[in-house]
């Protein structure tokens, strides 16, 4: 007797897997992985499976749909799931989940960036600032500025005056300077501090 076949659909593909999105997250198949995170966009409290697979997930389409998913079905949940990528050796999911918190209500990630700006790690501080300079928020410029006036580490200050010229704003040009006289003799922060003023002049 041969071997049966696996009935396949009318496209000429096997039918996709059934079952619990939930399980599926962790099928050994990137596409059931796949299709599971867009099932679980819609699913009220997946966050947390979603961020949890996501930590271990090494398929770039799968991350892609997670974060996809975190970003139109669960913002209020995804942020505090998303802000601790900050802290991962990986660049390439580090930078999309900052990208993606970007992308979120400001309103919703605003309020945690504090713990991180406080953060040990320096290069965590500088990632979290550029998070802070991309967020439409009131509140942006207040944070730059105190970054600009109280942070220690002068790669993380940088950080800050380039999310101030990006942003367009002249008002922070005291703190700048405030900046400047901090950091007296350090050349690259004289340069950058000189080109905002010459930057803003320029209109």
């Amino acid at each position: 007797m041969g071997l049966i076949k696996a009935r396949k659909d009318s496209a000429g593909t096997a039918p996709p897997p059934s079952g619990d999105p939930l399980e599926l997250l962790e099928s050994r198949d990137p596409a059931a992985r796949r299709r599971a995170a867009h099932q679980l966009a819609s699913r009220p409290g997946a966050a947390a499976a979603l961020c949890a697979r996501l930590a271990r997930e090494d398929d770039l389409s799968v991350r892609e749909a997670i974060l996809t998913a975190l970003l139109h079905g669960h913002p209020p949940d995804a942020v505090p799931g998303l802000l601790p990528f900050l802290e991962s050796e990986d660049a390439g999911l580090r930078n999309a989940a900052i990208e993606t918190l970007q992308q979120m209500p400001p309103d919703l990630v605003l309020p945690h960036v504090g713990a991180l700006l406080a953060h040990e790690d320096s290069d965590v501080r500088i990632f979290t600032v550029q998070l802070v300079a991309k967020l439409p928020h009131p509140e942006r410029m207040a944070r730059l500025t105190a970054v600009l006036d109280h942070e220690p580490h002068v790669n993380v200050c940088l950080a800050a005056v380039e999310g101030v010229v990006e942003a367009g704003r002249p008002e922070a040009l005291p703190a700048l300077d405030r900046l400047k006289a901090r950091f007296p003799d350090d050349p690259v922060v004289a340069f950058s501090v000189d080109a905002a003023h010459r930057r803003f002049a320029q209109g």
